[in-house]
């Protein structure tokens, strides 16, 4: 817990995504991170593996662009920072840790950005408006990349901002789940409008399974979008056993693209 605090006080992180609760999920991720280290390692390996393969096959290396850098548990960060003049890395916080291994190449910059651009929009919603609409855009610093990553994030745009706009609010669920959409697509799109080459991580479907391994129920983490066949496909056991409950186990899905494109 004293850990946690000290994350939560110390890093910088603007005041809007810390009421929207972003800041509170990264410290909470490193938390898990820590507890089941040996679970994510396969899925972590994976991830790293292909965004260095997609940074062999990109010809050009001037710029290389990650979006949703987080604990920089799934980039390569130090290889990429050999591999290309420089180095984005977005997330709407970056902990201290991640600060201090950037620190060592000159050719890093660290931006806090909202993706969604949805931040500043859901702070000032009333209700009976209607919703926010994502507005997906990269900084100007993050343009023109030879190779855009994003990481492991697509199925978790939505999340933070459905949970604040729940708190809050009432709305119909329809509504809400045609927002989320909404917002993968919009990320989806903005991919899509990049010169460069684009690597695509990210979950697909979360397994819930019980002791014996048979399906107690299956999420359809970007809501009915189809991304394509995937290049490489793996399980990611998320949560193991007693990590959210005593009785079931959270594993995930996750499609990976070193070059993706609309199917």
């Amino acid at each position: 817990m004293l850990r946690e605090l000290f994350h939560f006080f110390v890093t910088p992180c603007p005041k809007t995504y810390r009421r929207l609760g972003y800041l509170s999920g990264l410290i909470a991720i490193q938390g898990r991170y820590k507890r089941v280290a040996d679970h994510w390692r396969t899925h972590l390996d994976n991830s790293r593996q292909l965004i260095l393969h997609a940074a062999a096959q990109t010809p050009q290396r001037n710029k290389v662009v990650v979006i949703g850098s987080g604990l920089l548990l799934d980039v390569p960060v130090e290889m990429l920072a050999k591999q290309f003049n420089t180095v984005i890395l977005i997330d709407i916080a970056h902990l201290i840790s991640v600060r201090l291994l950037c620190m060592r190449h000159s050719n890093i910059t660290l931006v806090e950005h909202d993706i969604t651009g949805l931040a500043e929009a859901l702070l000032s919603y009333r209700r009976g408006e209607s919703l926010p609409r994502p507005q997906a855009g990269l900084p100007a610093v993050a343009q023109n990349a030879d190779l855009i990553i994003s990481c492991n994030i697509l199925s978790q745009l939505a999340i933070t901002p459905a949970q604040y706009l729940q708190q809050h609010f009432v709305v119909d669920g329809e509504r809400l789940a045609n927002w989320r959409q909404e917002i993968i697509f919009n990320h989806l799109a903005l991919l899509t409008e990049q010169p460069g080459q684009r690597v695509l991580l990210c979950d697909v479907f979360h397994d819930y399974l019980d002791r014996n391994d048979n399906l107690l129920y299956r999420e359809d983490m970007l809501h009915g979008i189809k991304i394509g066949d995937p290049e490489q496909q793996w399980r990611w056991s998320i949560a193991p056993e007693g990590e959210l409950d005593a009785s079931y186990r959270l594993q995930a899905t996750v499609s990976g693209f070193s070059n993706w494109s609309w199917p």
